[in-house]
């Protein structure tokens, strides 16, 4: 199964940028390999961001879908709850009817 990629956003890069300007042994590198090693930096912080993104996910997953039972675990009631989890999902259509 190949490895997906996360995606890089250009602040991504901007601050990858400025960790290698940052850095004095790094102030050193060519052009190129400053950009290699800026792109490695933004791709570690879009995986952290993925990452953080599937962890809240799975938390709302598990997260009482009734008010009643989410009261009764002492949590507040997440009224849009199904509607955030469809958008989570990338199912983007019409909202749930109760």
């Amino acid at each position: 199964m190949p490895i997906k990629p996360p995606i890089v956003t250009e602040m991504d890069l901007i601050r990858g940028r400025q960790i290698v300007r940052s850095l004095m042994p790094l102030k050193r590198l060519s052009c190129d390999d400053a950009q290699i090693v800026a792109r490695a930096i933004a791709e570690s912080f879009a995986e952290g961001r993925k990452q953080g993104f599937d962890i809240a996910k799975d938390n709302l997953q598990a997260y009482p879908w009734c008010p009643k039972e989410a009261a009764a675990k002492g949590m507040p009631p997440i009224p849009e709850l199904k509607e955030v989890l469809r958008f989570l999902s990338g199912d983007h259509g019409q909202p749930i009817q109760e």
